[in-house]
């Protein structure tokens, strides 16, 4: 007898020692194929109670997904700057800074007055472009007849008190 059965795979002959009723076998793959909608090999068409969920367009996933995280990011950005500006402004002014633009403002009006102040001084003078420079030899020179001027009365006052001659 054991020459008229069918051979049967080695791994089916040890998970089931009753090979009396494949049937059972066959609906348990047949309800779970159900059960999970798998690709049914006889290309039957899903049943109507459950449809596959369909993917989402790319348009409707960032409509739904990216637009809001992009809103939430560039407004998040908006209003720590603003926060931020505000707080810096508050702090100049509690200690009394000013601006850039207002310091610029306030150096250019102080140049201006500068200017004209020169400008009025010049023309009331006569400014002579022409008057010669000291050398320092010169300069050295100057000082050395001052010096000996300034000697020649003290010596001639120690001659006198001393009464050399």
């Amino acid at each position: 007898m054991a020459d008229n059965a069918s051979p049967q795979p080695p791994s089916a002959a040890a998970t089931s020692p009753n090979m009396a009723s494949s049937a059972p076998k066959q609906s348990a793959l047949e309800q779970f194929r159900k059960q999970y909608k798998y690709v049914q090999p006889n290309g039957k068409k899903p049943s109507p109670l459950r449809t596959p969920m369909q993917q989402p367009s790319n348009f409707h996933l960032f409509v739904k997904a990216g637009l809001p995280f992009l809103l939430f990011s560039v407004g998040a950005s908006y209003v720590l700057k603003s926060a931020v500006e505000g707080k810096n402004l508050e702090r100049d002014k509690s200690k009394g800074l000013i601006s850039k633009s207002e310091r610029q403002a306030r150096l250019d009006a102080e140049k201006d007055n500068m200017m004209e102040k020169l400008n009025k001084k010049l023309k009331t003078e006569e400014f002579d472009n022409t008057k010669r420079i000291e050398r320092p030899e010169e300069i050295l020179e100057r000082r050395k007849k001052e010096r000996e001027d300034r000697n020649k009365w003290y010596k001639r006052t120690w001659r006198w008190i001393t009464w050399q001659q």
